[in-house]
C-alpha cells in the first residue's frame, strides 16, 4: 500500500534540478525576446517568488547566471547545463531519473 501512495505522489526536485530549469527557462527566453524575465521564469519553473529569488541569489554568487534589470546566462551557466544534461542522461538508463 504504501508504494502505491508514494507513485502517486510527484518528486520534490532537488536542487541542481531546479537550478537546470531556471537556467533552461532564462536561455529559452534570451532567444526569443532577448531579455529573461523574472516572473516569466517562476511561472515557467513553477515556484513561489521568494524561493525563486532565493536561488536567484544563490546561482549569482555561484557565477551561473546576472541578476540585474533582467536575467542573464552566464557561460559557466551554460556550461552547467550542457553537464547537467549528460549526468541526467546517465541517470535515466539507470532508471535513477
Amino acid at each position: 500500500m504504501r508504494r502505491a501512495e508514494e507513485a502517486k505522489r510527484p518528486r520534490a526536485r532537488y536542487r541542481p534540478k531546479i537550478f537546470y530549469d531556471i537556467l533552461c527557462s532564462i536561455m529559452k527566453q534570451e532567444e526569443s525576446t532577448g531579455v529573461a524575465r523574472i516572473t516569466r521564469v517562476q511561472n515557467e519553473v513553477n515556484l513561489p517568488s521568494d524561493r525563486l529569488r532565493a536561488h536567484l541569489e544563490d546561482m549569482e554568487a555561484l557565477g551561473l547566471i546576472e541578476y540585474g534589470d533582467g536575467l542573464a546566462c552566464t557561460e559557466k551557466g551554460r556550461s552547467f547545463v550542457s553537464e547537467y544534461e549528460k549526468v541526467a542522461e546517465v541517470l535515466k538508463r539507470f532508471g535513477l531519473d
